[in-house]
């Protein structure tokens, strides 16, 4: 686990990288970053579409058990993080950060990074453990950080909350950008041209509430057949989404792709863009789909920062009808937007947010001598 001396070495631990939000957005920093002076490990599950990346981009990428596995889990990560010369671990599990944290300290590691990424709901099944491990939240940490203001407060309490260090998802503005052009190619591309495009991209997981949408759009669907939703990931609810699709007759109408590392050509096809999500810290993918102009229907649990440019509305989850009204709605005045300079100033450019990066690892540092 030698790196090439003088590179400041530090272990991100994400647990599931083969979709999702978290993901993306630690590669996304570690393109960005300065890599002739930090390198980044990532801890996962299992194999991902990102490996071949991380390490054409100089990483290393370590599979371990699930920390759901605490006996095996942490016993293996004791092991690489005593032999890893790391100068700090980045865990990015929000309340199950407690687990390669508490392995962290084992092995001596003296920068422990906590990062939050997401909240919860009072549906879903897990919310008692979240809420039991939450206090634990600041047992090993050295230092605490998160994705949005709302994410920080809920994990770690209203003044820690304000106090961590606040890492925005930020993206790459040079690939997001609207171009009325490309997106009439892509569709012709995919057999949509002249098709009102309604787009989600996210994880099929309790979490991010897909069925719910299916639902709303086969509502929608009964008054303009020209829309045509585009869903784009996979996980556990895939069976249920799929069935919700044949339940209302929808084969026609619901699309599913594969997320694929240049995801902005989905976001190009995209007329309005939705996420009916019970929980979220704040979405990458709403970033990202403001960057390209599209207009965004989102659930009212999703905090109200990621409204960058006012291209965002919020409605409750509880009635399906109301969704499809008001996707409509937007469908009918839908006009593309680009707002990327005030997206960049909001401190969502990845160039940018990348330094700030830089510059926390140096002051967590500065103590230990890098």
């Amino acid at each position: 686990m030698e790196t090439k001396k003088g590179k400041i070495k530090i272990a991100q631990v994400v647990g599931n990288a083969k979709t999702g939000g978290v993901i993306s957005c630690v590669i996304n920093f570690y393109r960005n970053i300065d890599r002739d002076k930090f390198v980044f490990h990532f801890y996962t599950y299992g194999e991902s579409p990102y490996d071949g990346e991380i390490r054409r981009l100089g990483g290393e990428v370590f599979y371990i058990p699930s920390v759901l596995n605490f006996p095996k889990s942490v016993s293996q990560m004791v092991k690489y993080f005593k032999n890893g010369g790391y100068a700090a671990v980045h865990a990015h599990l929000t309340t199950l950060s407690v687990v390669p944290l508490f392995a962290a300290r084992l092995a001596g590691v003296k920068t422990r990074i906590c990062h939050a990424h997401s909240t919860s709901h009072k549906t879903e099944k897990v919310r008692i453990v979240k809420n039991a491990l939450r206090p634990f939240s600041r047992l090993f940490p050295t230092h605490i950080a998160g994705c949005s203001r709302y994410s920080c407060e809920w994990l770690y309490g209203k003044r820690k909350g304000e106090q961590a260090f606040l890492l925005r998802n930020a993206i790459d503005l040079s690939r997001f950008c609207p171009d009325a052009e490309n997106s009439q190619r892509l569709k012709a591309e995919y057999g949509l041209s002249g098709r009102k495009v309604i787009g989600c991209v996210g994880r099929f997981v309790f979490q991010k509430n897909i069925p719910f949408l299916v639902e709303a759009f086969a509502m929608l669907g009964l008054a303009d057949k020209n829309a045509v939703l585009v869903l784009v990931g996979d996980g556990k609810e895939r069976p249920l989404i799929e069935e919700r699709i044949r339940r209302f007759n929808l084969e026609g109408g619901v699309i599913i792709l594969p997320e694929i590392p240049d995801v902005e050509k989905y976001y190009a096809l995209f007329d309005l863009f939705a996420l009916p999500s019970r929980f979220e810290g704040l979405p990458l993918v709403a970033v990202e789909a403001q960057a390209m102009g599209i207009p965004c229907l989102l659930s009212d649990e999703i905090t109200p920062e990621v409204n960058i440019t006012g291209q965002c509305e919020f409605l409750p989850i509880d009635s399906p009808g109301e969704w499809a009204d008001k996707m409509g709605e937007i469908l009918g005045a839908a006009q593309k937007y680009d707002l990327r300079d005030r997206i960049s100033d909001a401190g969502y450019d990845i160039k940018k947010e990348a330094k700030r990066l830089e510059e926390f690892y140096l002051s967590t540092g500065e103590r230990n001598g890098y």
